[in-house]
């Protein structure tokens, strides 16, 4: 209870007076009825928060987690774009093509890693790459992205570059894709293609050494 009054008049009459059963007269205009005015204050304290947490059960990053990433990466760039591309989706696009580029490349680390327990040798991982023009490519296209210039001759005989891009729109497939042609020698590619047959020159080199 915070204050009483006149009903009348609003006179501060005393607090105690709301306790008894006899309320004399307000001096003032003679009212005896008070009108009593309270205030509540609710407070609430949070000693504990609480929070959802999901744990995929497969926590390792080895080669067959890299490998799915990257066959659920490549569906991604080459999904089409149901509204139509800016300039900033295009760059975006390439990024993430570029970034695939690399992670895909980088299989072949885990692999190497892991050469010993699956029967390869660390040379066997490198000779696929070498080897394959596909993955060759693949390799160069990665370490130009990652390091801007290459410190080594190209292992596809060309140093790779990405000349054009742009985003089209692919009737066929019902939206919009990027296009990057990159120059390779003498040859124009297109850089979808080539992440694609990268990844198909790595199921080919799994198969082989009967990993899948």
């Amino acid at each position: 209870m915070d204050t009483v009054n006149c009903s009348k008049c609003g006179a501060s009459r005393s607090p105690e007076l709301a306790q008894g059963t006899e309320r004399p007269p307000c001096p003032y205009c003679g009212e005896r009825l008070l009108t009593m005015s309270m205030s509540c204050i609710s407070s609430l304290s949070i000693s504990s928060l609480s929070s959802t947490e999901l744990a995929p059960a497969n926590q390792s990053r080895n080669w067959k987690q890299r490998w799915k990433l990257i066959q659920s990466e490549l569906q991604i760039i080459l999904r089409s774009h149901t509204i139509a591309m800016s300039g900033d989706s295009i760059h975006s696009s390439l990024q993430r093509l570029c970034s695939f580029y690399i992670l895909s490349y980088h299989l072949k680390d885990a692999l190497k890693e892991a050469a010993k327990e699956l029967g390869l040798k660390p040379s066997d991982v490198e000779g696929a790459i070498t080897k394959d023009a596909r993955l060759a490519i693949l390799a160069d296209l990665a370490n130009i992205d990652k390091h801007v210039l290459l410190n080594r001759p190209p292992r596809s005989g060309a140093i790779p570059s990405i000349e054009r891009i742009s985003g089209v729109d692919d009737i066929a497939n019902s939206g919009w894709k990027l296009s990057a042609q990159i120059r390779h020698g003498e040859s124009i590619l297109d850089g979808l293609a080539v992440a694609r047959e990268a990844v198909n020159a790595w199921q080919e080199w799994l198969k082989t050494w009967r990993l899948i």
